[in-house]
């Protein structure tokens, strides 16, 4: 994420003056005493010095490795870094894959290799399942009532459970059918373009948000609808601006929250913006005959009204978990699908060869058929280069924290109760002990014999709070991609231009800087 100079100048100097007048408030009376009767006021500079250096060193975690920090600000201005995933993951070269950062008072623990994620989201899921007391958290997800926000509790077990349950009845049947229905119309669009340059960005997010929309109200759109539009504008808002250091100081710096912040004050903004759309979505599904229909929404809406099952939940789902629940599958289903398609064309406009690969493959099993999803057992190729775009750029790249709700302990390291902790997805999927030549596009590593881990690939969390529509994705990922390169060889825009950048931009999605691309259709 970008900050600039005068932007990380202004908050250090208004945390240090925070942080003097947190010192003076309550002087030492002796050492006042001490300075007039000597007339050298240099002596409160002492105390001044403990103050800083007892926070310095009051870490609940004294044992772990992590870089020096400044008194009061921790490691702020490393989580301010630009593409925070690859500085996470250059510290971890310095300090190892398990080390400690300092934000204000709260104590983060990075976690950077996958042995070190699934020990703490797998194994001791239980420890370390709860999420961050987060006052920004709180006001967008409807005061901690989503899945991916709220904080590990009964009723949150039991929100999941009745999501969870919901998901799986409106997709057993429909799931495929909506996909390839979308896949066939994103083709369609392709065609239209009849080769000339064009930027997919925008279509592989009305594609994916068309899967989405259809699951909750049984409703698509077409890319120039203006629901759609302000729907996705301000979704894509919310995200942009989560992922903002001036966001991420008002959990860690309380006092902040006084002073004046137009970036939070966009965002208050943007989230009443996105509960008055997604609430007006809501409302004229209920006054619809679709109520009765196959959609979550009309699954949850049911689960509302039917008692069955509530002493098992020991919850009453609300009008706010329902809405959250959307808020939820639309960012998580949408932004997260068309960033993985994004990535997989521009990888591949690098090493074009991957592509006809993945072509011929579906030629030589498939004949003329397009694939379904029960062929992908058949399709290793197909496979093998979907694995290594969710190796390379995992969407999340450091998922979403979570919270120690209990002391514990991580490769032998103690970690006391309300630590935080980053699971970096990104530095666990390039980390050299693992992945021979880790930064490389190499689809062939997840072939037979090529070396790649799938145990090691973990891009979608794991435990308790493993991403609820990793099925959702996965379906998505393979149908997209599988009728995209079956229909299509993409070409770079031009000999003058340069091949797509594959550092990427980092927020809380990881998404590839645009580019424009030439979709030649295979009919020809």
């Amino acid at each position: 994420m970008f900050v600039s100079v005068v932007s990380v100048v202004l908050l250090l100097a208004i945390l240090w003056m925070i942080a003097v007048r947190l010192c003076g408030h309550k002087p030492d009376t002796q050492s006042q005493e001490d300075a007039k009767a000597s007339n050298k006021p240099e002596t409160t500079f002492p105390k001044f010095l403990q103050f800083f250096f007892k926070r310095l060193h009051s870490s609940p975690s004294p044992s772990l490795p992590g870089p020096p920090s400044f008194p009061f600000l921790g490691n702020m201005l490393d989580l301010t870094r630009d593409h925070l995933p690859i500085h996470l993951t250059a510290l971890a070269q310095r300090y190892g894959n398990i080390y400690r950062l300092k934000c204000g008072s709260t104590t983060m623990v990075i976690l950077n290799s996958s042995e070190l994620i699934r020990e703490a989201l797998i194994k001791k899921w239980s420890d370390f399942a709860g999420r961050p007391h987060s006052y920004t958290g709180d006001i967008v997800s409807g005061g901690g009532r989503s899945i991916s926000l709220g904080d590990y509790s009964e009723e949150w077990k039991a929100h999941r459970r009745v999501i969870h349950g919901a998901l799986q009845r409106c997709t057993s049947d429909s799931l495929h059918t909506v996909i390839e229905r979308q896949a066939r119309r994103l083709s369609q669009v392709l065609r239209d373009y009849k080769e000339t340059t064009v930027d997919l960005s925008e279509d592989f997010t009305v594609a994916a948000s068309n899967v989405i929309t259809t699951l909750t109200f049984g409703k698509s759109y077409d890319k120039s609808s203006e629901e759609l539009q302000k729907l996705q504008t301000c979704l894509n808002e919310i995200v942009s601006l989560w992922g903002s250091p001036w966001i991420s100081a008002l959990d860690s710096f309380p006092l902040l929250r006084k002073l004046p912040n137009p970036t939070f004050s966009r965002l208050l903004k943007e989230v009443d913006r996105r509960d008055e759309l997604i609430g007006k979505h809501i409302e004229e599904f209920k006054k619809s005959d679709c109520e009765e229909g196959g959609t979550l929404t009309s699954s949850l809406l049911q689960c509302q009204e039917t008692p069955q099952g509530a002493a098992k939940q020991q919850m009453t789902l609300t009008d706010t978990h329902v809405h959250m629940t959307t808020v939820d599958l639309l960012i998580g289903g949408t932004e997260t699908t068309a960033a993985l398609l994004n990535w997989t064309v521009a990888f591949i406009l690098h090493r074009p060869e991957v592509q006809n690969k993945v072509y011929e493959e579906q030629r030589a099993v498939l004949g003329v058929r397009y694939p379904q999803y029960s062929d992908r057992h058949r399709l290793p190729y197909l496979c093998a280069m979907i694995n290594e775009i969710l190796r390379l750029r995992p969407v999340a790249p450091l998922a979403v924290p979570h919270r120690a709700v209990r002391n514990s302990s991580i490769a032998g390291y103690f970690i006391p109760k309300n630590t935080i902790i980053i699971p970096n997805l990104f530095g666990a999927h390039h980390d050299p002990e693992v992945w021979k030549d880790p930064y490389s596009f190499r689809p062939e590593r997840f072939l037979k014999d090529g070396g790649g881990s799938i145990r090691a690939l973990i891009p979608f969390g794991g435990g308790a709070r493993l991403c609820l529509g990793e099925a959702v994705a996965k379906m998505e990922m393979f149908l997209f991609t599988a009728y995209l390169l079956r229909d299509f060889q993409f070409l770079p825009a031009s000999k003058e231009e340069p091949l797509p950048d594959l550092r990427g931009v980092a927020s809380v999605v990881l998404k590839v800087k645009p580019y424009t691309v030439i979709a030649r259709s295979r009919e020809q």
